[in-house]
């Protein structure tokens, strides 16, 4: 019984110390904020990153060009010499034609999947790197907060512009 009582107050006195408020003054806070749309936007790892995709998409369409002129070919020469075909050539034909529209529809639909997929990754993997540099700063320069998301931030806690410039140069390094 002494022992239960003992760790009662034991643990009342620890509980009563953990809840008691620690006074913290405004000033005493190292706080940062980040707009991470703008690193994704302006920085130039974004930059590097989005004439990457571009380069990739180009190619793609490049190809996807290739296969809508050999159809729209096609077509044309369908339709002029339709009238001097027979029933038979003419239902072949038309199958044959509406199997290159299904190649093409689903070569955009690919080309623009693989596309949302590559912008996707893209996007990740900067805003990681955004976020380590973020993580970096805060340790050297001991922030208390570092807030990704606000409503306003003034020119003395935004430190966007440095994160930019660390993300850039490890970009750089790579």
């Amino acid at each position: 019984m002494k022992k239960l009582l003992s760790l009662g107050m034991t643990l009342g006195l620890l509980a009563g110390s953990i809840a008691a408020p620690v006074s913290v003054s405004a000033s005493d806070l190292k706080i940062g904020v980040v707009n991470m749309e703008r690193i994704l936007r302006d920085s130039r790892s974004a930059a590097e990153a989005s004439q990457r995709l571009n380069t990739e998409s180009q190619r793609r369409q490049e190809e996807i060009d290739a296969v809508t002129k050999r159809f729209k070919h096609r077509l044309e020469g369908f339709e002029k010499n339709a009238v001097t075909m027979s029933e038979r050539e003419v239902i072949a034909e038309r199958r044959e034609l509406a199997e290159m529209e299904r190649d093409l529809a689903r070569r955009n639909r690919e080309a623009r999947d693989e596309m949302n997929q590559r912008r996707n990754e893209e996007v990740l993997l900067l805003q990681n790197r955004a976020s380590r540099v973020v993580h970096e700063i805060a340790e050297k320069e001991k922030f208390d907060l570092v807030l990704y998301e606000c409503f306003y931030a003034s020119k003395r806690v935004d430190i966007t512009d440095r994160v930019m410039k660390e993300v850039d140069k490890y970009a750089t390094n790579k």
